[in-house]
Order: C-alpha cells, then sequence, then structure tokens
C-alpha cells in the first residue's frame, strides 16, 4: 500500500429548582470526484463590535408555537447517547466550566422527570454583551427558560470577558465550549444528534460563530440581532435568524447578510413562504434536506426603543424552530454499504486490516465495528476499516454518512479509492473523532468511470493516532444515490 498518496485537507473540527413554569435547574478532491462537504477551522477576522446591552427585556404575551415540520424523506436514523447516558443524575443549578486557565460560570436546568437514562436535547445559550447568563434565564430571552424547559437541557453560559464578539473573546469563549461540550456530553444523558445553540446580540453573533467553526457539533441554531464576523464561514446549519427592522445597535443589514449566507450555503432558493405563527417569519424554499433556513424580521421596540432585544415572539418560534429538526435520515435509496448489496458488490461490514508495523485487535460493540489500536505503525493507512468491492455510476451525486467515535480525541483519516494495486485515491478528507458518538456527511460525485473497483477506508494509525491503545468504532455507515433535484 506504499502508493496511497497521504493528502492533507481541512479538519472537522465540529441548585434548587425554580418554580413552574421554568424548568429545573476537509475536504480534498481529485479529478475523478466532484465534492461538498463543510467544517474547518478558519483563521479569525477582525469583527466590528456590537455595542453594550443595556435594558433588561420585559415579558409580552407568546403566541402558541406551530406543529414540528415533517422531517425529510429517508431511512431513520436512532438516537445517539452521549457517554453520559447511564450516570448517576447530575443535579442541576450554577456550575463553571472549565478550559485551562479559562473558567466562566454556567447555568444548568433540566427538564422535569430527567432521569440520566433516556437522551434529551440539549440547547447552549449565550447571553447580550454586558449582561449575563443569569440575566437571560430571568428574563433577557423573554419566555426562554418556559419554551425550551420542558424539554431540553438548556446550559446559560456566562462570557469570557463581558461579550462574545472581540477577537479575544471568541478564542477564549471557543475554549470554553471545547471543554463544556464533551463535559456536558459526558456527564448528562444527551442525544448527540440534538445539541443547539442561540443568543441573543454579542451572544447570537458566536452562536453563528460555532455554525461556522463548530458545525458538526450542532444540529441548528437561532440568533437575535446577531452577526457574521467571518468573511469565510466553512460550516452549514440549520439557523433560524431574527433581527429587528430598524435595530439601532447592530444594522439589519448584518442580520439579513447571515442570512443570505446560509441561504447560499444550505443549497437554499431566494423564494420563502410565512412559517409559524408570526407575521414576519419566512423558510426559504430549496434548502438541503436537514438544512432549513428561516428569517423573521420585526419592529418590535425592545431595548429603549433600540428595536435590538428579544421579541416577544422570538422564544416560541425557536421552540418550533428547533422541535421541527429530527435526526437527519440518511438519504432514501438504496444503501451501497452497510448491508449486503448483489448490485454494488459491497461487503455487509467493514473489514479491519493491520499492516506493517502497526497491531490491534477487532470486535463488534452493540452492532458497531470496532478496532483497537495497540501500535501505530507509520503510516495512516496501516490501521484501517474498509468498506470494498463499491461500483459508483459516473455523473450521480451519492450522499457518504457515517458515526464515528473513538476512545480519545484523534484524528481519522476517510478516502475513497481503489481497492487493488495501484490503489489510487480520489476523494480524501480528516475528521476529528471524540468520545462521543457524531455523525459525518459528505456529498460525492463520480464524474468519469474510475479504472476500477473502489473501496471506503477509515485510517487512523501513524501520525494520526494522537495516542496509543486507542479505539476506533463506526456504526450506520451509509452511502447511497441522492435524488434527483
Amino acid at each position: 500500500m506504499a502508493s496511497l498518496r497521504r493528502l492533507r485537507s481541512g479538519i472537522f473540527h465540529s441548585s434548587s429548582a425554580p418554580e413552574p413554569p421554568r424548568p429545573a435547574l476537509g475536504c480534498g478532491a481529485a479529478a475523478l470526484l466532484a465534492l461538498a462537504c463543510g467544517g474547518s477551522t478558519v483563521a479569525p477576522a477582525e469583527p466590528a463590535p456590537v455595542a453594550d446591552d443595556v435594558a433588561h427585556v420585559g415579558d409580552a404575551p407568546q403566541a402558541a408555537p406551530s406543529a414540528p415540520a415533517a422531517a425529510p424523506e429517508g431511512r431513520p436514523v436512532p438516537p445517539s447517547p452521549s457517554a453520559g447516558c447511564g450516570k448517576a443524575v447530575v443535579a442541576a443549578g450554577a456550575k463553571v466550566a472549565r478550559a485551562g486557565r479559562v473558567q466562566t460560570p454556567y447555568l444548568l436546568t433540566l427538564p422535569e422527570g430527567y432521569d440520566g437514562k433516556t437522551p434529551v436535547p440539549l440547547v447552549f445559550a449565550f447571553h447580550g454583551r454586558t449582561r449575563s447568563h443569569q440575566s437571560m434565564f430571568e428574563g433577557d430571552a423573554s419566555q426562554l427558560a418556559a419554551q425550551l424547559g420542558p424539554r431540553y437541557a438548556v446550559a446559560y453560559v456566562k462570557s469570557v470577558g463581558p461579550g462574545f464578539d472581540q477577537p479575544r473573546e471568541q478564542r477564549d469563549n471557543l475554549q470554553v465550549f471545547d471543554a463544556l461540550y464533551p463535559e456536558l456530553l459526558g456527564s448528562l444523558c444527551i442525544d448527540a444528534e440534538q445539541v443547539f445553540a442561540l443568543g441573543h446580540s454579542s451572544g447570537g453573533l458566536f452562536s453563528e460563530l460555532l455554525a461556522c467553526e463548530r458545525a458538526p457539533q450542532l444540529r441548528g441554531i437561532a440568533a437575535v440581532a446577531g452577526a457574521m464576523v467571518r468573511p469565510e464561514c466553512p460550516g452549514r446549519s440549520a439557523a433560524l435568524i431574527i433581527h429587528g427592522e430598524r435595530d439601532s445597535v447592530v444594522s439589519i443589514s448584518r442580520g439579513s447578510a447571515v442570512r443570505d449566507h446560509f441561504v447560499a450555503a444550505n443549497g437554499c432558493s431566494s423564494e420563502s413562504a410565512p412559517v409559524g405563527t408570526t407575521a414576519g417569519c419566512v423558510a426559504y424554499a430549496g434548502c438541503e434536506p436537514g438544512l432549513p433556513v428561516e428569517w423573521c424580521s420585526h419592529g418590535e421596540s425592545t431595548y429603549q426603543d433600540t428595536n435590538h432585544g428579544w421579541p416577544s415572539f422570538a422564544s416560541p418560534e425557536i421552540a418550533r424552530f428547533f422541535g421541527s429538526l429530527g435526526r437527519l435520515p440518511h438519504v432514501a435509496g438504496t444503501p451501497l454499504v452497510g448491508g449486503a448489496n448483489e448490485a454494488s458488490g459491497a461487503s455487509g461490514a467493514p473489514q479491519v486490516t493491520f499492516g506493517a508495523s502497526a497491531t490491534g485487535t477487532s470486535s463488534v460493540k452493540q452492532g458497531a465495528t470496532c478496532a483497537r489500536l495497540t501500535r501505530a505503525g507509520e503510516n495512516p493507512w496501516d490501521a484501517q476499516l474498509a468498506f470494498s468491492g463499491l461500483r459508483l455510476e459516473p455523473g450521480r451525486d451519492y450522499v457518504l454518512d457515517y458515526r464515528l467515535w473513538t476512545s480519545a480525541l484523534t484524528d481519522v483519516r476517510v478516502k475513497l479509492g481503489l481497492e487493488a494495486a495501484p490503489y489510487n485515491e480520489y476523494w480524501q478528507q480528516n475528521v476529528v473523532a471524540s468520545p462521543e458518538p457524531r455523525r459525518f456527511q459528505s456529498r460525492v460525485r463520480l464524474v468519469e468511470q474510475a479504472p476500477g473497483v473502489l473501496a471506503l477506508g477509515f485510517q487512523f494509525a501513524g501520525s494520526y493516532a494522537r495516542q496509543v491503545p486507542l479505539e476506533l468504532c463506526i456504526d450506520q455507515v451509509d452511502l447511497a444515490a441522492a435524488a434527483s433535484p
């Protein structure tokens, strides 16, 4: 296998209870393939400052949320229980998030009846500049606790510094998120495919930043009076953007720029139709399955008549939007991997191989194929799980979808190439895997006929193994032809 090319592309880096109604406290591609995928880290850009939030938003009558939208057609995917499922129940209340020398308080609320065994969705909530996690919970985000608390675990996170929008703040708060995310999924029973972020003003900007930088870890975001700060945003996410028509703190042009980004990134058309129960809220047509984009503009005064605060309809519309985002289904149609398939010739389960100086063992755990690396070897391909016998039709779009996790944070190399010598590769991407099961999805098109049968491999030896021993597990692997547009 010495002829395998080593390509390196972008890495995905994805108390006591209050009274009711509040809850208890990278892509690389060679000539034969065209690829669309997302999720790498780009250098930070200097953002325009978001002005201070200076007033408290009062509660207002709420509109009843509409029924969740129908999930896109496709084969269903079961929940992805986090590592915290089955552990002792964690108490809600005031807590501290720590990331190295950086630390900040947060408030955790849990839905009534949370038992630590049944996975629940998780929401990260980020406040406006100079405000706090506590003020957001108590009313800055009008009715948010009442709307989300009965169903979601919610982490109201205090910013490191006065807000989330300045470059130093972005760096420190991303560090906190990167530490708090695995901590919560490791201690709470969370559906890892139902994790969301929302925020107001500076916090809305941060939720949009997470959609750019940590998209694989989030199912969707909602931002009120936020703004985009990255000149390039590689991530794609389901998004609800809410903005005041005459916002004098963060202009509506900055909010509409965020909307336009997600409309383009998610493959939506410019056509829209009313959605929800609030005038001024629309959903865009033609978005890729599971990546809807909605936009709400409003004229409510809020925040001392700046039109910048949290409008009365925002919380129920966010609850409706998040509730409509089910686990992303596999593409409709016959899978080419993951089950015996005579037409494609693909094997039903991956073959685990160790070569050169790499050593290890393999096993099956609750339906997942796992490979345990005990000696790293020299090259990534010295340890891999591979599906062989793939025959893809030129000119057709395929969707590669899989769920992956490892015993420790590490890099994994995913590739499509000839299964036999000369082992030419036609597509490769790097992903970062962790102990939390995470789904990845990419779209692939074979431009011309490959001169042989292809194999899909997941490689994690050599320099890709950040530590040894290391176990990689994979399930729900699915490669299927995408529906015609």
